[in-house]
């Protein structure tokens, strides 16, 4: 999916979000906005984070023996050495770096303050809140389902 479409459909999750918390109050408002624009930045953060980490690593990627072998031997007869192959491949340390990427740990601290911030206020209404934070993932589930179709 293009950015360009993906933002367009995000502004009408955004846009059906406002519609039906505004009914309820500016306070819920206030609350679900917050909490939509905080996963929307955790969300990019991650985006831009895998985006640059696969671009480095496959830049930088040499093959090993092992893994020659099993692009090689596609066609081997034999199916039950190839996965064993694929499984005594084993799983690299930096591989779990990506989830603690700067710009990923800040936006997950922003959402740490604005809930603070909100409850400190007196403001903070735990069901708008997580509707707003539950919009983004239920927008990737929309945008996998419709886009598996194709």
């Amino acid at each position: 999916m293009k950015f360009k479409n993906l933002a367009i459909f995000y502004l009408i999750l955004d846009a059906l979000l406002i519609a039906i918390t505004s009914a309820y109050g500016a306070v819920e408002l206030l609350n679900s906005q917050i909490a939509f624009i905080c996963s929307n930045l955790i969300l990019f953060a991650s985006y831009l984070g895998y985006k640059n980490r696969v671009k480095n690593r496959s830049i930088n990627y040499e093959l090993s023996d092992k893994e020659l072998e099993i692009f090689e031997d596609e066609e081997n007869e034999n199916n039950q050495n190839i996965k064993d192959d694929k499984n005594s491949i084993k799983f690299r340390k930096i591989d779990i770096l990506g989830a603690f990427k700067p710009l990923r740990l800040i936006s997950y601290l922003i959402l740490i303050v604005a809930f603070f911030a909100l409850l400190r206020a007196g403001i903070f209404e735990p069901i708008s809140f997580l509707m707003g934070l539950a919009l983004m993932p239920l927008g990737v589930f929309c945008t996998g389902v419709f886009y598996a179709r194709k």
